[in-house]
């Protein structure tokens, strides 16, 4: 029996890779992200199936490939032994519809197989621009009457057979841009008040949310304010606290948004939204070894357009147009900035947490006892002001957005307002902790939350070092058993601060700073910081932290030792050996309090160490990536949709289909890239019985036998003292060769089936004709809805749509039409929004206006004028560009 034949041998110990997908902005690139998007469902659906778990099930695919697809993804699980998940996902203007219709999939267990019609048909130029004969068109494309009510449709169009488990983590945030915006207080360093307007939004439903039957109204509403560009789409309306027109409800439960607003594009603040996606990734518990993955979705990243060129001269003035591009680009790009700097600085922190304990291990308990007494009272001081903080900044939002006077007759924030907030506040909370050193888990329970969150990361943070250091089944079981018991132990976490402070607003003694200081309902909610209510809980998880290491140690003391310890996990064995004695059997309340010493010691040079400790790895996902089957490799080559400000892949319906194909072959690339973690395939390689073996079962999923530069990068596999690389390109690109193959094969009749409709369409027809008629000649003998695979290749060389710019449109009859339609609407709409004198719009503006749409008129209705209608089209070009260039 060949090796490729046999199946591996799985464990309930397989680890997970957890995504968290970040969609950017990019108007027409949202089709090649609905592409990407689609692989990724299919993979997760590949997950569940291979779970076994009835309430995950995913809705069956249409097509027959799409389910060769779903098969090689779940043999490649299989063979890896990994689970895959999704759990966050953030979008931005166009990435926000794709991070709605993949939540909404996520948690409904639907298949996504039929966005690709709804981006052909839904996406049209034609059907999304407005009409000429519209009066006051407050923009060029229609928002709510296309835009909105296609992402709607979309939504519907994902029934799965039902909602997942209960326990579903899946959590998806949409920017948007708030055109009045929210007040944001800021105090200074004498008390008085910054007023701030914050105009960023965002959009948060969970999976709770999106299994009621009325979340998709709302899910496609934030999606359509999210990609509302300014001048291409109107601002998209949403109502807080009251319901709206059809397709407007109320959206107070899915942001933190006020007042009711207009909403603009959300790339204008937050183009890149990997912060909100960040913030979010460690929230959900997880009771396996777990692989973060913050997958940042940027289909063309446009380094080339921003390579600096030759110096300016001083006369070298950009004009109105280019300022205000440049202006904007600049924006964009410093939101990319700051959103990668704090992922740097997490994984930096992570980094020194871990160094800071290494060395705290070294120290023996007793000196780390006297240093912690000796400390806690500066630790007390800073710890209560820490929580106070955002005690004090949320009442006095609250306070300010509400309009309220002190008794002096001045808007509250003035003078010393903040200060006698966080007075107030500190005092509360320092009421609440312990006096002296905490010595049980009782006194550590008056702590609150935030410090057993502390305690939690550590011990996190030792047991992952395990499954590093001890690969074998058995061991990661054990270990996953620890770590689901670590998160099981976490209460429920308690309402938001802005919802209990929100709550106490109405009272009576709520008037102004001091009267609500010192009211027993704005003290209550203070001392909830410190979870007043669910102390029992809170000192009952301290007790399993110190029973799940006491049993880690019994773990590490048993096991055998590892032939090579990377520096990292040795370090965290170390503590866990310092935490629980010479010979690990010390009491637990022992145990727990040398688990908040080192808490204390921390602060010292770690204030703000990580929630919890582990790296997260950023991997961007674009078009700038290569394939086996062909040699396009860059976002320039494969997609229309770079054209016209991102726009372009909205003017024909064969671009979208490209791109949409593009989309699921990269996605796919980026998939399996991602999947193939050189670590794993060690420890993988040692359990199925050696490198080679493991390369003649990856074989039957790549479709083609290895090649030598496979083997050589997978040298490492057969060499114990070689370092493992961080990534393995040629490697992916050959086992996903297999369902890229099975993917192009579907899309391209696809595409010559819209490219055909083009053609008649009056679209230029010159690469889409030789495409054609090679596609044509392939298919005239097979009676099939796909390509056949040996054949695949040669059509998608074949197929060059990606090559079609406008400049080859530029006469044809689709053109002029689009041209024409575009220019009498913007002169509307400019019309109607500029202050023309009476006689300058009687004489000018509303000639021009009549013009443009006579020219539609005889477009649409005199095609036997086509050709001089071109020829007058051009003319009119060529004087406008003498006209300018006078």
């Amino acid at each position: 029996m060949r090796m490729a034949e046999r199946k591996p041998v799985m464990t309930n110990a397989d680890p997970e890779l957890r995504v968290a997908a970040t969609f950017t902005g990019g108007g027409s690139l949202a089709v090649w992200m609905g592409g990407l998007a689609r692989e990724m469902n299919l993979l997760l659906a590949a997950s569940r199936e291979r779970d076994g778990d009835v309430s995950g099930r995913h809705q069956e695919p249409s097509t027959h490939a799409s389910r060769e697809v779903r098969r090689s993804y779940q043999r490649l699980l299989d063979l890896l032994g990994l689970r895959f998940s999704v759990d966050i996902l953030s979008g931005t203007s166009a990435g926000g519809i794709n991070a709605a219709l993949l939540g909404m999939a996520n948690v409904r267990r639907g298949d996504l197989g039929g966005l690709r019609e709804l981006w052909i048909s839904e996406g049209s130029l034609d059907r999304l621009l407005r009409s000429p004969s519209e009066p006051r068109p407050p923009a060029l494309l229609r928002g709510d009457e296309v835009l909105l009510a296609g992402i709607g449709k979309a939504l519907d169009t994902i029934e799965g057979p039902g909602p997942g488990a209960d326990d579903d983590p899946t959590r998806v945030m949409i920017t948007t841009t708030l055109l009045d915006g929210e007040l944001r207080p800021h105090p200074d360093d004498y008390g008085d008040l910054i007023h701030d307007t914050d105009h960023r939004g965002l959009f948060t439903f969970t999976a709770e949310d999106l299994r009621d039957p009325r979340a998709a109204e709302a899910l496609a509403l934030a999606a359509r304010a999210s990609a509302s560009f300014p001048g291409a789409f109107e601002p998209a309306f949403v109502p807080i606290g009251r319901r709206g027109s059809p397709g407007h409800p109320d959206m107070a439960s899915y942001t933190a948004a006020s007042r009711t607003q207009f909403c603009v594009d959300g790339g204008l603040l937050a183009n890149r939204p990997l912060g909100p996606a960040l913030r979010a990734v460690f929230d959900r518990p997880a009771d396996r070894e777990v692989r973060r993955v913050l997958a940042y979705v940027a289909p063309a990243p446009g380094v080339a357009a921003t390579l600096p060129g030759a110096a300016p001269a001083e006369t070298d003035i950009p004009g109105l147009g280019p300022a205000l591009l440049a202006d904007l680009n600049a924006l964009l790009s410093q939101t990319i900035s700051a959103d990668l700097e704090a992922i740097d600085a997490h994984n930096k922190r992570v980094g020194a947490t871990r160094r800071t304990d290494g060395l705290l291990a070294r120290l023996d308990a007793v000196t780390t006892a006297r240093l912690a007494e000796e400390l806690y009272g500066p630790y007390r001081e800073w710890y209560a002001r820490t929580l106070a903080q955002p005690v004090a900044e949320e009442t006095l939002r609250l306070l300010t957005a509400g309009g309220r006077r002190a008794p002096d007759g001045r808007p509250v924030g003035f003078g010393g307002s903040f200060d006698a907030l966080m007075d107030a506040a500190t005092t509360t909370i320092s009421e609440e902790l312990p006096g002296t050193l905490p010595q049980t888990p009782r006194e550590l329970a008056c702590l609150g939350r935030p410090a057993l969150d502390a305690g939690k990361a550590t011990v996190l943070a030792i047991l992952r070092a395990g499954f590093a250091l001890w690969p074998q089944p058995d061991d990661r079981a054990e270990l996953n058993q620890l770590v689901a018991r670590v998160h099981r132990a976490m209460p429920e976490r308690p309402r938001s601060l802005g919802e209990v402070i929100d709550g106490i607003m109405s009272e009576p003694d709520g008037t102004d700073v001091r009267s609500m200081t010192q009211a027993e309902p704005w003290r209550a909610a203070v001392r909830s910081v410190c979870g007043a209510q669910t102390r029992g809980a809170l000192a009952e998880a301290w007790h399993t932290f110190g029973d799940v290491l006491s049993e880690a140690r019994l773990l590490v003391d048993r096991a055998a030792p590892p032939t090579r310890a990377p520096a990292a996990p040795a370090d965290q064995v170390a503590l866990l050996r310092h935490l629980t004695g010479t010979d690990g059997r010390d009491p637990v309340d022992r145990v727990v309090r040398r688990l908040f010493h080192l808490q204390v010691l921390r602060h010292l040079t770690q204030p703000q160490s990580p929630e919890d400790p582990q790296v997260v790895e950023l991997v961007q996902f674009s078009a700038d990536t290569r394939t086996d089957l062909d040699g396009r490799s860059s976002a320039q080559t494969k997609l229309t949709g770079v054209q016209l400000y991102d726009f372009g892949a909205f003017y024909k319906a064969s671009w979208r289909a490209s791109d949409w194909m593009w989309g699921r072959l990269d996605g796919c690339g980026w998939l399996v890239h991602v999947l193939l973690d050189p670590r794993l395939l060690a420890r993988r390689t040692h359990e199925v019985g050696g490198r080679d073996a493991l390369l003649d079962l990856l074989e039957p999923i790549a479709g083609s036998e290895r090649t030598s530069e496979v083997v050589d990068e997978l040298a490492f596999l057969t060499d114990s003292t070689a370092r493992p690389p961080r990534s393995l390109p040629v490697t992916a690109m050959w086992v996903a060769s297999g369902m890229q193959r099975t993917i192009a094969g579907e899309e391209l009749p696809h595409i010559a089936r819209t490219a055909e409709a083009d053609v008649r369409d009056g679209a230029a027809p010159r690469a889409a004709v030789r495409f054609l008629q090679e596609y044509h000649q392939v298919m005239r003998h097979a009676d099939l809805e796909e390509v056949p695979e040996a054949q695949v290749e040669r059509l998608l060389h074949a197929c060059r749509i990606s090559d079609e710019r406008f400049l080859s449109e530029v006469g044809t009859e689709k053109f002029l039409h689009t041209a024409f339609q575009t220019a009498a609407v913007a002169t509307r709409s400019i019309g109607a929004c500029l202050p023309f004198p009476g006689t300058v719009r009687s004489l000018v503006v509303n000639p021009v206006i009549r013009a443009a749409s006579l020219g539609l008129w005889l477009l649409r209705h005199a095609p036997v004028a086509g050709h001089g209608l071109t020829r007058s089209a051009l003319q009119l070009v060529r004087v406008g560009r003498a006209g300018s260039n006078g």
